[in-house]
């Protein structure tokens, strides 16, 4: 059964995931808003419950509120004689909302973008840009060497270079170029 702490967990995730700022406290054993006389509080809540799903799908915001991956960043992956590149297009999304995990040959890239309002008086009138989590998986070529695997981060763009067998280790060419490894970017 879906609880009352549940729902309340609920409406604090989406509270902040449409506004962008932390959801003001609410203790449930002193309402600010006590219910009139004569109201059953549990009908009352499915009511609100049931609005808020109907509001969610009609206007298409319930994809990009869920937890599961709701939007896919493009790539681009080539190789060179020496490494193997991933690029990927993440353009509003912060270096510490990204994980790069690598196992079994299999190179997973997670993330979020999150929506932050402009200003405090901001209207919007629309939005194409799409929020929330997102999952890439790549799986590598045996040849690479993966716990060699070096990130930078430019305009917008995630570089991951995984250099093949056998190629010598330049770690200096990141101080050279200026590049520096992505946040977030773990190793399993």
């Amino acid at each position: 059964m879906y609880s009352y702490d549940q729902v309340l967990t609920d409406v604090r995730q989406v509270y902040e995931q449409l506004n962008g700022v932390k959801a003001p406290k609410i203790d449930p054993r002193s309402p600010r808003f006590p219910l009139p006389k004569g109201v059953d509080p549990v009908s009352l809540v499915q009511n609100e419950i049931n609005y808020l799903n109907l509001f969610l799908l009609n206007s298409g915001m319930s994809g990009r509120l869920s937890k599961v991956p709701t939007w896919m960043p493009n790539s681009e992956v080539f190789e060179t004689p020496k490494e193997y590149v991933i690029d990927l297009e993440l353009a509003g999304v912060s270096k510490d909302d990204v994980q790069v995990q690598h196992f079994n040959n299999l190179l997973v890239i997670r993330g979020a973008r999150r929506f932050q309002r402009k200003s405090d008086d901001a209207v919007y009138h629309g939005s194409d840009r799409v929020y929330g989590t997102f999952e890439r998986q790549y799986p590598l070529p045996a040849y690479l060497e993966p716990d060699r695997l070096r990130t930078s981060w430019n305009d917008g763009v995630l570089e991951l270079r995984i250099p093949k067998s056998g190629t010598p280790e330049k770690p200096e060419e990141d101080e050279k170029t200026g590049k520096r490894p992505a946040a977030g970017t773990a190793k399993s």
